[in-house]
């Protein structure tokens, strides 16, 4: 087990930054390197490496200042690797406690390798220079160290009882120290790999169980559910992220909320059998790394309005990257009601009509709750929009084209400048 844990901890062994000396210059570069939630043990062949997981790939180079520009000419250096494997895992009480330690002893380089994922198994076989020199080898060992005995087997229980790395975070410290050179220091470099495991995902909002018989008021309403946070690599995962989908349930059509969800959607629309995909949002100085909000506003575009007397129910599916592939998890399905109106209704004392109360609802959108209820409790209690809608005081719109347009500026496409209401 000890092998196995230690292969875990050399998937993520070389990172580190560029170095230059007077002697040549020592770089790395990341080719790429495929985020994953959950990483399962089976995965992973620890006497074949190229039957491993796809997790990253990293081209490791040198060229040494006297050399010609062919390969290996020049004067190599040698170089010696340590890694350090830290783990904190709040379910085993494991804090910053280290799991793995090792040392190489110096060994000479030249040229340019590519390393991966695939290149990693007991024997480290099958790493070749990128240039036809041949194969990397000198990578011995010189020191070692281990977790105690009585914290390793805590571990070994997690790992095989779920078959999976256990949620936590683990902290991957490697340094490349040159050995007999003059001028060039050790360079240290640290990765924080978060496994979240990330199954978990509850419903919020609006709704509840069928015979809750809850009503909301907003044909946009914002849909909410709780969830572990989760990242994934466009590259490697562009199924990964939430969808959503939303339909009509009908007790006289439907045997069961799962049939009506599973009947013509309101969301997406037109419906295709498919759940909605939810917009992603690019990780704060990640190239190719993204997450999502745990929060989905109603649509006014790519969606069939939710109607007053209908009851709807919706459920959201989370798909998240594991080195198996992409794994999908289901919601419970929430249901909610939309109250029948009429075609007129009673409101402050006044009579509004159910088209003109379609145009209230959007600027209840387009505005904060507070600034809503303080107009329309005040000086505009009582008032019935005319169902004439001007943009920039010259352009008449439709009601589609207004709701069209409440869409763009949710989604943060456009900016309101002023709105006058007559």
């Amino acid at each position: 087990m000890k092998t196995i844990i230690m292969l875990l901890a050399c998937i993520f062994i070389f990172a580190l930054s560029p170095l230059s000396a007077q002697t040549g210059v020592l770089t790395l570069e990341t080719v790429y390197f495929n985020n994953f939630e959950v990483f399962y043990i089976t995965d992973f062949d620890f006497n074949e490496g190229m039957n491993n997981p796809d997790i990253f790939k990293y081209q490791l180079s040198y060229n040494p200042s006297d050399g010609d520009g062919t390969p290996g000419s020049g004067t190599p250096i040698n170089i010696s690797m340590t890694f350090e494997m830290i783990a904190n895992i709040p379910s085993l009480g494991l804090d910053n406690r280290r799991i793995i330690y090792l040392k190489t002893l110096p060994f000479s380089f030249n040229g340019t390798v590519s390393i991966s994922t695939k290149d990693l198994d007991l024997n480290m076989t099958g790493i070749f220079y990128d240039d036809g020199q041949g194969e990397l080898t000198g990578i011995r060992q010189d020191e070692f160290d281990f977790m105690p005995a009585e914290e390793f087997t805590n571990l070994q229980t997690a790992i095989l009882s779920g078959a999976k790395l256990p949620a936590g975070d683990y902290i991957f410290d490697f340094t490349v120290e040159p050995e007999g050179v003059i001028g060039i220091a050790a360079v240290s470099q640290r990765m924080v790999v978060s496994v979240a495991n990330p199954s978990t995902l509850d419903l919020v909002a609006p709704g509840g169980m069928l015979e809750d018989n809850i009503e909301i008021y907003s044909p946009y309403p914002l849909f909410q559910w709780e969830s572990i946070d989760f990242m994934w690599t466009g590259r490697n995962c562009p199924e990964c992220g939430y969808s959503i989908r939303v339909s009509e349930y009908n007790p006289m059509l439907h045997s069961s909320i799962d049939e009506a969800l599973n009947d013509q959607s309101n969301c997406p629309y037109p419906d295709l059998g498919l759940f909605y995909q939810l917009p992603a949002e690019i990780v704060a100085g990640a190239a190719d790394l993204y997450t999502a909000e745990n929060s989905f506003q109603f649509p006014f575009t790519d969606a069939k309005p939710l109607e007053e007397g209908n009851t709807y129910v919706w459920q959201v599916h989370k798909t998240f990257p594991t080195t198996s592939g992409s794994e999908t998890v289901e919601s419970g399905i929430f249901v909610f009601t939309l109250p029948a109106m009429g075609g007129d209704e009673e409101s402050g004392g006044t009579t509004q009509s159910g088209g003109s109360n379609v145009y209230l609802q959007i600027l209840e959108q387009l505005i904060d709750a507070d600034t809503f209820n303080q107009f329309f409790s005040g000086e505009l209690e009582g008032y019935m929009p005319t169902g004439v809608a001007t943009l920039n005081e010259t352009q008449q719109l439709t009601q589609d084209q207004l709701s069209a347009i409440a869409g763009q500026l949710l989604a943060g496409q456009i900016t309101i400048t002023s709105i006058g209401i007559e």
